[in-house]
């Protein structure tokens, strides 16, 4: 019997855990891979703008198809309908062909359509770096509603597919409130929690290649935020590039759905209370219930 025959019976015999470290990392020509994960609206379009532009040897990419598959399988983990292998496996699937085509040292992917995949990023790519970007919900709701969450073809997919959007009717097995008995910021509130929840595992999976930065603090006025970002990421930034950068706003919300706060309806501010109040404050933003709340620095 031929000797690679023999070896590979012997690999099928091996346990998931032990197979899994014969299979090569993705990537292995690049010296930084970086995620870029968060529950949407915290400037994932405009990170991955900034980082290719603004860092030299960086491919910076937002949401690279194929993406929307990706979305429906992070929904499908938090449902608990599909392992961290298969997702392991589908992830090395949908980024081989991109990653081997990769031709500068550092790789960004921008996408928060991966939030279901963070357990698994160092299964398929060697040492990556994870950004957990969290957004205050006050904010975050607004710019979702303003960009047409709920409402028109995006009501419509999420109607058809089931796990387009992840809903508590099928991540929880006994949900406090089922997805058509909420309001359209309740539906986001308990979007935001629950993806910046599995999000937050990233810390013990990735250790010190993990972290967690406020939106209001990585946008600031100066730039002084990405600066910081791209110095931890180890990226060398190109002289005045920034600047122009940051004189311009990728991807606003253009819509007037939604008052700013505090002028919501007062059931909106429970509602958001009630869902994401803990987590606000493990974030640093106040949680007072009806008042003009601050971010706590």
């Amino acid at each position: 019997m031929p000797n690679e025959v023999i070896q590979s019976f012997k690999a099928a015999l091996l346990p998931i855990e032990k197979r899994k470290r014969t299979v090569a990392y993705l990537g292995s020509h690049l010296e930084n891979v970086v995620f870029i994960l968060s529950s949407g609206r915290t400037g994932t379009t405009a990170m991955a703008r900034y980082l290719s532009e603004c860092c030299e040897g960086t491919l910076a990419l937002h949401e690279p198809k194929p993406s929307r598959i990706l979305r429906m399988a992070s929904s499908r983990r938090l449902a608990r309908r599909l392992t961290n292998e298969q997702m392991s496996q589908m992830l090395r699937r949908k980024r081989q062909r991109l990653v081997s085509q990769i031709d500068q040292p550092n790789y960004v992917e921008s996408n928060p359509y991966l939030y279901g995949f963070v357990e698994v990023l160092g299964e398929v790519f060697q040492r990556p770096k994870v950004i957990h970007v969290v957004r205050d919900p006050r904010t975050m709701i607004r710019s979702a509603l303003n960009f047409g969450a709920q409402s028109g073809i995006k009501r419509i997919v999420t109607a058809l597919l089931p796990y387009w959007l992840i809903k508590p009717d099928r991540v929880e097995e006994n949900p406090e409130r089922r997805w058509r008995d909420m309001s359209a910021v309740e539906r986001i509130a308990w979007y935001w929690r629950t993806v910046n929840s599995h999000l937050d595992q990233g810390s013990k999976v990735y250790g010190d290649d993990y972290t967690r930065v406020r939106y209001e603090d990585l946008f600031s006025s100066d730039g002084a935020g990405i600066r910081q970002l791209i110095e931890k990421l180890g990226l060398e930034e190109r002289p005045g590039v920034l600047e122009e950068l940051l004189a311009s706003r990728v991807n606003r919300s253009r819509g007037n759905v939604m008052p700013a706060w505090p002028d919501w309806p007062e059931a909106d501010c429970k509602a958001l209370d009630h869902q994401c109040g803990e987590l606000m404050r493990q974030y640093g933003y106040a949680a007072d219930s009806l008042g003009t709340i601050e971010a706590a620095q």
